[in-house]
Order: structure tokens, then sequence, then C-alpha cells
């Protein structure tokens, strides 16, 4: 090899460079040992170069939209999209999409997880507040973490033991507990970096959902409402510290707040209305939006005359302070469980408004400006008989002989609790401006009856709650103007979130274990996969060295579809928790 092509070869070229550099910080150092003048006008210099696998920067997540190879926040970007820009699995090949590796989570509870993936290691939570670090491209698990959780839980928890995620930023993973503490990890080690604790998980308050980092700052929303947590909370952390910086509550705490007055006789005291969903950014306004569940009692409305506020609702948050800058509530003085937790997406739609676009469970989609919350539309997303109409601003007028009633059993109320989405994320394609909506169809019998709240008990106020047969599948809404695109039905209703890509695709699971590969622009299956057991967990798909992967979290159950769903099922399938990948052949 003569010298040309040695100064040519990559390897050697680097070898020669860190040792040109090196002699130059050797022949400084020796320089200034000799001459206590610093040199070169600097009269501190010191090496400071760190090695820091894995971390994540604040600009990383601002530009998430434009990271093709990493998933960093729940909903991908801080518009909560799910598109990915990879286009290597396409319509054309899809077909020929095989499973890659399998990692079993060890526990047979409900899986409602999804990756966090950072230049190919993949952060991942399985049920029971597992963390697992896993190199992306050969499945080989790097670390894990086991939460100690406490034996006494089980009755407090209205979903199984499920957790939804983690957070990574800087060095660090971050999870919400189920008993009610924010975890911080080395993101290399897994070892505890701070514990701190946000509630009394013996209330009923627990934490189930993905921490979202905004604004410099770890946020999280608790669970509850339903098993007699009495008010709903977002709080804002610091991520080298766990101090808090701040917290707000989603319905009153007092007299002296206005929103009181919409909780007749003082009702907001036990009033529910948690944020049990990841909120998302919007960092050009440093805006924070938060979905807020139900109020409480779910099923007995006389006890709590008023709007509610602010349940059923979708918040703008001050990223600062935490103060609510203006609202959209969509189910005011709820009586059916239709939670506004729902994630919002974050677009400029084709009429150049900035709008924010949520399909709700009380069974309709929604484009709300951002700005001020005007509502530009609201389509149905299935079959919806509570509401007769809407009015000024996308208020309903309820149908009357659909509120609960304690004399009798109200039947056939559309849609059933679950919604016409439950919480499992839609996803937004800029290419062809489709908002992409996993549905639900189907109805529920209901009868009220009285009942007096407890701390850390369930508080439905239900003599009679029914499922009615369930459908449901995946629809494409125009984003601008709520139209119907395209509608893929299935026998059973949707249970896993979706992703859309730029190879013109759109994956998504369901309740029988199918993960499936659409055409975004027409919904036509090209590609299907049975997991062995139902799928509760979100797809994501990611980039290792050149190649794109999806990847899939099953485990049925979870949610209030558990067990009128998933008891069915469960005559035909069995239980398991894990998470599968999949790629191109080699």
């Amino acid at each position: 090899m003569n010298k040309q092509s040695d100064f040519r070869h990559p390897s050697l070229a680097r070898l020669l460079a860190v040792g040109v550099v090196t002699a130059m910080c050797l022949s400084i150092a020796s320089a200034w040992a000799e001459d206590p003048e610093p040199p070169l006008g600097v009269n501190v210099l010191a090496p400071g170069f760190k090695w820091r696998p894995n971390y994540v920067s604040e600009d990383m997540l601002l530009h998430a939209d434009k990271d093709a190879n990493n998933w960093l926040n729940y909903g991908k970007d801080y518009e909560a999209t799910r598109f990915s820009q990879l286009r290597q699995i396409n319509q054309d090949n899809v077909v020929k999409l095989v499973p890659k590796w399998n990692l079993s989570f060890g526990v047979t509870d409900a899986q409602d997880s999804q990756t966090t993936v950072v230049n190919g290691r993949i952060y991942v939570t399985a049920s029971q507040n597992k963390v697992f670090s896993i190199d992306g491209e050969s499945g080989r698990i790097i670390w894990k973490y086991e939460h100690p959780l406490p034996g006494d839980i089980g009755p407090r928890l209205c979903c199984e033991a499920v957790n939804r995620g983690v957070a990574v930023f800087k060095d660090m993973v971050y999870m919400a507990t189920l008993d009610s503490h924010v975890v911080a990890l080395d993101n290399t080690t897994g070892r505890v970096k701070w514990d701190v604790k946000l509630g009394d998980y013996k209330t009923g308050e627990i934490y189930t959902s993905m921490p979202l980092v905004a604004n410099g700052m770890i946020m999280v929303g608790n669970s509850g409402s339903d098993v007699g947590a009495n008010a709903g909370k977002i709080t804002a952390l610091d991520p080298d510290t766990g101090k808090i910086v701040w917290q707000t509550f989603t319905r009153p705490v007092s007299e002296d707040d206005p929103a009181a007055k919409t909780w007749a006789d003082g009702s907001w005291k036990t009033g529910g209305a948690s944020a049990w969903l990841t909120g998302n950014y919007d960092p050009k306004t440093k805006t924070i939006f938060w979905g807020v569940g139900n109020p409480t009692p779910d099923f007995d409305p006389r006890v709590r005359e008023g709007d509610n506020l602010y349940s059923n609702s979708t918040l703008a948050l001050d990223a600062d302070t935490g103060k609510i800058k203006h609202y959209f509530q969509y189910t005011p003085h709820g009586s059916w469980d239709y939670d506004g937790n729902n994630e919002v997406i974050l677009i400029k739609d084709e009429k150049g408004r900035d709008v924010w676009l949520h399909a709700d469970r009380n069974g309709h989609l929604y484009s709300i400006n951002r700005d001020n919350a005007k509502c530009n539309w609201v389509v149905p997303i299935a079959r919806v008989n509570w509401v007769k109409k809407f009015t000024d601003n996308c208020r309903p007028v309820v149908n009357p002989d659909k509120v609960p009633a304690y004399d009798k059993v109200v039947t056939d109320i559309a849609p059933i609790l679950d919604g016409g989405k439950e919480w499992h994320p839609a996803a937004y394609s800029p290419l062809t401006k489709l908002m992409y909506v996993p549905f639900i169809d189907s109805s529920m019998d209901i009868q009220s009856k009285k009942m007096e709240w407890k701390s850390g008990e369930w508080f439905l106020s239900s003599k009679v709650l029914k499922a009615n047969p369930y459908t449901g599948g995946v629809k494409a809404f125009n984003a601008t103007t709520g139209e119907l695109v395209w509608s893929r039905p299935q026998s059973t209703p949707a249970t896993s979130g979706l992703v859309a890509t730029a190879g013109g695709l759109v994956f998504s699971g369901d309740a029988e274990g199918w993960f499936s590969a659409m055409r975004d622009d027409t919904g036509e299956t090209l590609w299907r996969f049975n997991v062995g057991t139902g799928i509760h967990g979100n797809p994501t798909t990611f980039n290792v060295d050149g190649k794109q992967y999806v990847a899939i979290v099953y485990g049925p159950g979870g949610g209030s579809l558990w067990p009128l769903v998933y008891g069915e099922l469960f005559k035909h399938q069995n239980r398991g928790g894990g998470m599968i990948v999949f790629g191109l052949p080699d």
C-alpha cells in the first residue's frame, strides 16, 4: 500500500487526524507548563469532551418532525402526527415484511405501551412498571428496570397494571408509575437517578401514561378519577432533580375558582376529571395542549348539574406557568364516560388555519382553532345518538332520551363508553392531508344509581352497564373539511394506535391480534400478520443502520374494553405480553 492510498483509507485517515490533534494538545500543555502565561490568549484550556450515548437534546425534540430515524415523542413529534418520513417499507414491498425478533415482557397483563427510539436504542415499558432498554437491530436486552409496586394497589387500578411508555431527555429515561411516582433512570445503565412521589395511590390516584418533555421540563398527568381520585392534575418537573415547577388542577379545588360555579352544590369536591393521557406542545406559542377526562360520578349527572369544567376538554396551557389560556369542552355535563383525554394533532390545514384535530370518545371528530379554541367543524366518526344537533361553537344539544335514569334502563346509547374512538392515537399524513382514525361502532345500556363517594373506591353510580355488539376499524378524513374519504371496517373494535409513513402506508392492530398495513389513499389492506394474542398497544417505526423497522407492542386487555370485549375473545385466545419487530428480508 503506497502513501497516497494510505491517506485515502478512512480508518487510517481518522487515526492520523486523532494523532495530529493529540500532538497539538500535548504541545500546548508542554508549552503551558514551561510558560505560566496561557497560550492563544486563553486563560483556561481544558478538555470538555464526554461520551454521552443516546443523549436527547431539546433541539432533537423540537425537530423530531424532521427526524426520520428516531421516535422521540409519544406522537413522534410535538404535533402528534404519528407520521414517519421513512419510505424504505412501502406499498410495493410491504407484502415482504417479516418478523425480525420478538421480546417477551414476562407478564400477562394488558400492554398499552409503545417504543421510544434513540439512535437504534429502543426504550419500552411493560405492565407492572417494567422498563426495557433494547438493541433495536437484534432485540438484545441491554438493561431492564422493575419499579416495586405495593401489594394492595390492584383494587385501585381501573384498567390493569398498564403503562404507555417512557420519555427520554438528556441522559435520562422518565417513567410515571402506578403508585404515583415519577422515576428518572440513567439511560445507559438503568440505575435510578431520582424518584419523586406525586400522590397517594390509596386515594385512587395513579399514573399510566408516557411523560411529555417540553419547554425543558417533564410533564405528567394523573389517572384514577373513576376509582375515587377526586382531583385531576398536570405536573411539570425539573428534569435534573424532579422538583415541581408548576402544577395545574383540571377541576376546581376551591370555591374561589370560577370553574366551581359549573359544579352544582359543591360537586367539584368529588368531580374527578383526571388528565390521564400524554399532551403535546406548540413551541412557537409555548402552549401545552392536554386532554381532561370525564366528571364523576360517571353515569349519574343529576348530582353535579352544570358544565363541570374542565372535564371532557382540551386545555391550552402556558408552558412556563401551567396557567390555562383557553379550552374547548367536547361534552359539557357528561353523562356517559366520554373522556376528552384523546390526543390533539396540530396542523396547518389547507385553508391556512392553525388548528388542532381531535377524535373524541363522544363519537365526533373536531377541527378547533389553536389560538382561540373556536370550532371550525364537527363530524361523526361512527353511529351517534346521544346528541341531537350542535349549536354555536359546536356545543352539543343532548338527546334527553339517551340520558341515564334511576328508574329504567336506557338502551342503545351510542357510542359506547369506549367511544367512537378510545384512547388509541390517530395519525395524520402531510402527504395525503388525511387524518386516520381508529374507530369503534357500538352502543350501551345504562341505569343510574345513587352512590356515596369514597376515596380510593369505584365511583361510577351505575346499576346496569351493558355493552352491545361491537365492530370497528379505521377511517380516513379530509383534515381541512372533515369529509370521510375511506373506511376500512373490521369485526372487532379498533384497539391500537396508528402510524402513517411516507411509504404510503398506515399500520394498525386489532383485538384479534392482526397487525396490518393499509394503503394511505384507499385503506386497502396490503399485508397483515397475527401476533398470537390481542393488540392494545401502539405501533412505531424507526431506522437502525439504514434499515427501516416497524414495532408493535401486543397484549390484550386494559381500558374500558376490558372485560367487555376481551372476556369473549379469551374463550379462544391466550393472554401474553411482548413486542415484535418487523423488517424487510435481508
